[in-house]
């Protein structure tokens, strides 16, 4: 996935929920500050159809330990979206392999845990290897909803257009 985004379509204007507390850069898009009441990105003018929930390595780790119940939570909050995904700033290898301390929870547990919460709410889970490609993942996911989704074109459930 090297090099840069390339198409950047002009009405790609990102809102970075007020609450995240380490933001990608988001170099050349249009970026603003709001309140989401869902994840941590979304477009401007879709902030109840979209969003991104993004977790680094220890937040993700936290998310299966003692963060649980409010994690769950705010992936009930994701789920209710047309569209949403949560990126990790990690790939899945660095996670099963070298995980931080977390208190009764192993590697296969917390892999299995966000393979779960993927199916059973229907949100993909893009492990990335680094927050550089993290940050490229989100974007690509949300131009694809304005693509795909806000133009009309998405596929629905069951596979008809």
């Amino acid at each position: 996935m090297g090099g840069s985004i390339t198409s950047k379509p002009s009405a790609l204007r990102i809102v970075v929920d007020t609450r995240e507390q380490n933001p990608w850069p988001l170099t050349g898009f249009e970026t603003r500050r709001g309140t989401l009441h869902a994840g941590d990105y979304s477009l401007a003018g879709y902030e109840n159809s979209v969003a991104i929930e993004r977790k680094s390595k220890e937040d993700a780790w936290g998310c299966v330990g003692g963060g649980r119940k409010r994690f769950v939570a705010c992936v009930e909050r994701l789920a209710a979206l047309d569209r949403a995904a949560i990126v990790i700033e990690c790939s899945l290898s660095d996670m099963l392999v070298k995980p931080p301390y977390v208190k009764r929870v192993t590697p296969a547990t917390a892999v299995g845990s966000y393979i779960s919460w993927a199916c059973g709410y229907r949100i993909p889970v893009f492990w990335c290897d680094n927050r550089e490609y993290a940050e490229r993942v989100a974007v690509r996911f949300l131009a694809a909803y304005l693509k795909h989704v806000a133009a009309g074109r998405g596929v629905k459930v069951g596979g008809t257009t």
